[in-house]
């Protein structure tokens, strides 16, 4: 097995027991790890091998100690953290103005441009913060960095930068000779106080050409890391022992390439642990989902989660929420049916113990409804506690068979725990709210790495791969302003005093020796180096990085597309379709069945006899269905009272506006009845403002509607509302409920229905009419002469949309019955024996079981089933030349 580091640059250090420095922890561990496998089956003591920030801090450790420098306490990097957002949280308080800066993004900001400055010698400017007054951003920062220095002292703390200052202030007793990884270029801080403490010796690399073996040009980033996945296994299965791929963008590139490498190596399902390959860094412990999971839980004392958040929570499998039967569907169903785009814990609560009082979320939510323990303010290590038994109540982790992965993230709960309680020595007592978002830091803080071998292909990040040992190495997205990186001015410090203190930031050439100096060292740590660059990104072209020789090879653009998609499999057929049996001689429906058979035969089978729940989408505000169902009940207990057109004639401007109020208030107060029936306020999901303006638009268009019922020519007769009757067609039982039934004067009757957008006449006819509900309205009574859509819109006038000739209820209803269905029929009785032809023909289709794919041009545009629809399938095996089928 090849070894990890190259030994040969160390051997007489590690031979001789010398201190080797390194500037990171991978590199240590591979040293020490390459040095013991080779002394395997001898005794041999553990080389002294330490990163050097470890190394600096112990040696400050030591001295405090020894009461040679005074005693603080040093604070770690997430104590630092919360310090700084503390103080910038009360400076941004206290000034009180308007800010677009966020405290926690601010203050991330602020310690990073702290570091920078201490460690380029910031500190021994005289009068420095003079230099930050002529710039506001700078300026608010001198100000944070002083209160800063404030915490600290009061709570008797140095940060590490400040412990470096101190030992520069120490005189050493001896100066030991260490060895020091040199490359990458250690800060100036860091390297003055190490010269200042022993006798340094940087050990280089061994000069390799800066020229890659090859250069790819590929045409987009993710084909870019297809091929890096595909050449990486290609590589193992010859025999290589150990590559590398090397991701310059770690950030972006991670998460694209481990889904080509588990694609390439067959591990994205059953076989997802198996992945032969090790990631230099890992995952916040915050992005698990076992943690992602118990934060939302958590969380959901102190905010509403979204819909979204909310339906992610009752399907984890961490979480003891709801059981897997009817009550849990039932409980999302009602939840989605609300409408409201957010879900407390107290709605949720109420909708649970109405849907299932013994579900284990039921319970959960009423133990925590009922404990103060999150009352209050308390310290982080008695939020740590507090939270534990929040933990307790939740019962996660819930799942049962948890796998390594999961069991290894899971054992770093009491680590998170200790992190939280040692911020109780930086930070003042918390209420509930600011303590787990605490806790959700120290997660963020901890990087998950999953115990796992030193497998074959290493992904590492670019200072990672420094001082590996590999056969070969891909050496991935070296693009122009990536490699060497950027110029980057740091905005809350002058650009006076970062030109003063060379900033590398903002300094080219530093830039480029930096990066010429990784490169060659990546190039002497293996056998083979291949760079590769995209040239277009979004749309705009990009550029490989000025180290780069001109390509070896340009890829042309090729969508690679998954290996399940593209294996060869066996066709068949698309067999013809055929009748689906019923299992029994009858059916029953209403008027939507014969208008999804006249649509799509299929939309029938499925929604009349398969009859699958919808989970409706969240809404805010009144749906259309319970719009139109507020303006149906309002006309029906309007023309309850008021039975025809003369006592709605004699009623006068005050008594008809009485009339219509009191019809409307019913209207609202029996809809938000039925919702409450259901498990949900609809007052409280829409607003009062929003209902009192949903009351003052139906007054009106109402007010509009009863004019032009006075202005009909023809007296009439309210004979019934919504009267459910039955009519037997083509083996089909319908059950119908005509919205309104006039008796005119001379004795034939007209049938009305409400729509907030009536449709055209002409959807009433055909061979499959669009809207054949009034046309079966006409089949149950033979003195029905005529029919009408009542539109009652919200943003035009209101008016009839009618058909027949006899009863002139809108203006183009004189003209004769031929002339409005384009010469179809003569008159009325031919008109209704069309329809019962259609209308039965349809039945029979339903009641046959014909369920064929065979849509009308405008019924897949508004058609939910697409998941089970074949609609694409069927058109492309009727016609397979046809360029332009939509998948």
């Amino acid at each position: 097995m090849k070894v990890l580091a190259d030994l040969s640059l160390f051997l007489s250090y590690l031979e001789s027991g010398q201190l080797i420095l390194t500037p990171g922890k991978r590199l240590a561990r591979q040293i020490t790890s390459s040095w013991l496998s080779q002394r395997e089956g001898s005794v041999a003591r553990p080389p002294a091998v330490q990163t050097v920030d470890a190394w600096l801090e112990q040696q400050w450790r030591d001295a405090v100690e020894a009461g040679r420098l005074p005693t603080a306490q040093l604070l770690s990097p997430v104590q630092e953290q919360a310090l700084w957002q503390q103080t910038v949280r009360q400076d941004i308080d206290r000034r009180g103005d308007f800010s677009l800066s966020h405290p926690k993004s601010a203050a991330l900001r602020a310690q990073s441009a702290w570091h920078k400055l201490l460690m380029h010698g910031g500190g021994q400017i005289d009068n420095i913060w003079g230099l930050f007054e002529y710039d506001e951003d700078c300026s608010v920062f001198a100000a944070w960095a002083r209160a800063f220095l404030a915490e600290l002292e009061v709570r008797q703390a140095v940060t590490r930068y400040q412990a470096y200052q101190q030992l520069l202030d120490l005189a050493p007793d001896r100066k030991p000779s260490i060895a020091l990884y040199g490359v990458p270029t250690l800060p100036p801080l860091t390297e003055s106080v190490l010269d200042h403490l022993c006798s340094v010796i940087r050990l280089q690399p061994r000069p390799a050409a800066n020229q890659p073996d090859d250069v790819i040009e590929f045409a987009t980033r993710d084909e870019e890391l297809w091929a890096a996945a595909q050449w990486a296994k290609k590589q193992i299965e010859s025999g290589l022992e150990r590559v590398g791929i090397v991701l310059l963008d770690m950030a972006t590139d991670r998460q694209p390439l481990e889904y080509h490498l588990r694609e390439a190596f067959d591990c994205l399902d059953a076989r997802y642990n198996d992945l032969p390959v090790n990631f230099s860094t890992g995952i916040p412990l915050v992005s698990a989902p076992s943690y992602r999971d118990l934060l939302l839980a958590l969380e959901w004392e102190i905010r509403a989660l979204t819909s979204h958040e909310w339906l992610s929570l009752l399907r984890s499998p961490y979480i003891n929420a709801i059981s897997r039967d009817h009550s849990g569907l039932a409980l999302i169903s009602s939840q989605l049916r609300i409408g409201d785009p957010s879900v407390s814990l107290e709605s949720a609560l109420h909708l649970c113990a109405r849907f299932s009082p013994e579900m284990a979320l039921t319970i959960t939510l009423r133990t925590i409804r009922s404990d103060r323990a999150t009352v209050g303010v308390k310290s982080l290590a008695e939020w740590a506690e507090v939270i534990r038994g929040r933990i307790g109540v939740w019962g996660w982790p819930q799942r049962s068979a948890l796998d390594s992965l999961e069991y290894q993230q899971i054992g770093d709960l009491e680590d998170s725990f200790d992190a939280l309680a040692a911020l109780s020595s930086v930070l003042p007592h918390q209420h509930y709210s600011r303590a787990l978002q605490y806790w959700r830091d120290c997660l963020a803080a901890m990087m998950f790495q999953p115990k796992t071998p030193q497998d074959s292909i290493q992904v590492l990040g670019p200072l990672e791969a420094l001082g590996g040992q590999f056969d070969a190495l891909w050496l991935c997205g070296a693009q122009q302003n990536v490699l060497p990186a950027r110029r980057r001015l740091e905005p809350f410090i002058p650009a006076s005093v970062q030109k003063k203190l060379r900033f590398a930031d903002i300094d080219e050439a530093q830039l480029l020796a930096e990066a010429e100096d990784m490169f060659s060292t990546w190039r002497s740590s293996s056998d083979m180096l291949i760079a590769s660059y995209h040239a277009w990104e979004q749309d705009l072209p990009q550029y490989p990085s000025p180290l780069l020789p001109p390509p070896t090879e340009r890829v042309p653009q090729n969508v690679q597309l998954p290996r399940s998609w593209t294996t060869d499999v066996m066709l068949e057929p698309l067999p013809a379709e055929s009748l689906v049996p019923i299992a029994s001689d009858t059916q029953s429906g209403g008027a939507s069945l014969i208008k999804d058979q006249a649509a799509c035969p299929f939309r029938a089978f499925v929604l009349h006899r398969l009859r699958p729940n919808e989970i409706a989408d969240p809404l805010i505000g009144l749906s259309p269905a319970e719009r139109g169902a507020l303006f149906h009940d309002a006309l029906f207990r309007f023309w309850g009272k008021i039975r025809s057109q003369a006592e709605l004639i004699a009623l006068d401007e005050q008594a008809l506006q009485l009339q219509i109020e009191s019809a409307v208030t019913d209207a609202l107060d029996a809809l938000e009845s039925g919702s409450e029936a259901r498990g949900f306020s609809l007052r409280e999901r829409v607003g009062i403002a929003c209902w009192d303006l949903e009351k003052q638009v139906v007054l009106r268009v109402m007010a509009e509607w009863m004019a032009l019922e006075k202005s009909r020519s023809e007296p009439f007769v309210v004979d019934q509302l919504e009267a459910g009757q039955s009519l037997s067609l083509g083996g089909v039982t319908l059950s119908l409920r005509p919205d309104r039934i006039d008796r005119m004067d001379t004795g034939g009757r007209l049938i009305i229905d409400y729509k907030s957008r009536a449709p055209a006449k002409t959807h009433w006819l055909g061979e499959k009419p669009q809207e054949p509900q009034l046309p079966l309205y006409t089949l149950l009574d033979d003195d029905i002469e005529g029919i009408a859509f009542g539109e009652f819109s919200v943003t035009g006038p209101v008016r009839f949309v009618s058909l027949g000739e006899r009863y002139a209820v809108a203006s183009r209803d004189v003209q004769r019955l031929s002339v409005q269905t384009g010469g179809l029929v003569d008159d009325w009785p031919d008109l209704v024996r069309y329809w019962r032809r259609v209308l039965d023909r349809l039945a029979t289709d339903f009641a046959n079981g014909k369920a064929d794919i065979d849509p009308t041009p405008s019924a897949c545009s508004y058609c939910s089933l697409s998941s089970v629809c074949r609609v694409h399938h069927v058109q492309y095996a009727r016609d397979p030349d046809e360029e332009t089928v939509a998948w």
